[in-house]
């Protein structure tokens, strides 16, 4: 086995292993591998000057464009794809694609980030409204919720391609049983849902948007989209998940801000100077570690706007001006 191979090995029972004492550890030793085994990335870090030797924390270290993963394979080390992940889109924009080493491997670190807010995902029956699934066979939110469907299948466990009478039967039923349900949803298409029927409340049930407010109707934002759902329903709980095909963690809002998984770190830059991270509480552009990305590149500057803080929580507040228009709303057609 290559020296490399046997470095990874032992990064990624780190990672798999992670606590938030050892975080700012792995997170440089995974750093250092990066920058060892990652053409792009070392070529971008040596454009900007910064090498091991210049690099003394996290703080420091510099964050790769998210747009890259539209123009290049992005990879750490040698290694075949297993499967590739690519990005909703307007028709001829260029999605992103992210390829994947081990799909395994993206399960466990989707599992722990779930697990570390709620409960396990075969405690609940899942019902995905994802529009265009068969469409989007690429899709990393459309893996993830079939993984978490196959871990136990219930016998409701299912997809559906539009909102219908057929998932508010399938809750009703769910309600009769006082099952543990999530009901996992494109933005658009839980507010049409929850618009036009009907829909079976209780308290086992958990409403989760997935995020995509562009492109769509009247833009609004995420506490709009939960005041318009609690206009028909006001007892439902609704919680949002926050993830993209560029990172293998998510992060999940389920009080006042979102919390990430436990393999992901959110800070904010100074967007009119990017290699600046703004104070606790600044608005700013969202940096983000996610040591799930071993094998491609944990250190992404996304073009979203939030703010972070001091307790490891933080915000979605838009996206930069210009940037693509994206987002599992775009599933919705």
């Amino acid at each position: 086995m290559h020296s490399s191979e046997i470095e990874r090995q032992v990064l990624a029972d780190r990672i798999y292993n992670i606590n938030e004492k050892d975080f700012p550890t792995v997170a440089m030793d995974v750093w250092q591998y990066q920058y060892a085994y990652n053409p792009l990335y070392h070529s971008y870090c040596d454009l900007l000057n910064l090498n091991p030797s210049t690099i003394q924390g996290i703080e420091q270290v510099p964050y790769l464009p998210i747009a890259l993963f539209r123009e290049h394979v992005i990879k750490t080390g040698l290694w075949t794809s297993e499967a590739v992940f690519r990005s909703s889109g307007t028709t001829g924009a260029i999605q992103s694609q992210h390829h994947i080493r081990s799909l395994e491997w993206y399960h466990r670190i989707s599992k722990n980030c779930f697990e570390s807010c709620f409960d396990k995902p075969d405690d609940y029956t899942w019902l995905a409204l994802l529009p265009s699934y068969l469409e989007r066979p690429d899709s990393s939110l459309v893996d993830m919720a079939h993984h978490f469907m196959q871990i136990k299948p219930f016998p409701e466990n299912k997809f559906y391609p539009s909102p219908n009478i057929g998932i508010v039967n399938a809750l009703q039923d769910l309600k009769i049983k006082n099952q543990k349900t999530i009901l996992l949803g494109v933005s658009f298409a839980l507010l049409d849902l929850f618009a036009n029927f009907r829909v079976p409340i209780w308290n086992n049930l958990i409403v989760m948007e997935t995020g995509g407010m562009k492109g769509r109707r009247q833009e609004m934002t995420r506490e709009e989209l939960y005041d318009n759902i609690k206009l028909h329903h006001p007892d439902v709980r609704i919680v949002s998940e926050y993830g993209m095909t560029e990172l293998m963690s998510q992060a999940y809002k389920i009080d006042l801000h979102f919390s990430p998984g436990p393999t992901m770190k959110v800070f904010t830059r100074d967007i009119s100077d990017p290699l600046n991270l703004t104070n606790y509480g600044q608005r700013g552009a969202i940096n983000i570690i996610d040591l799930g990305n071993l094998d491609t590149c944990s250190f992404i500057a996304t073009d979203d706007i939030g703010m972070s803080y001091r307790d490891g929580s933080f915000d979605v507040l838009g996206r930069l001006d210009q940037s693509d228009m994206r987002g599992c709303n775009l599933m919705y057609t």
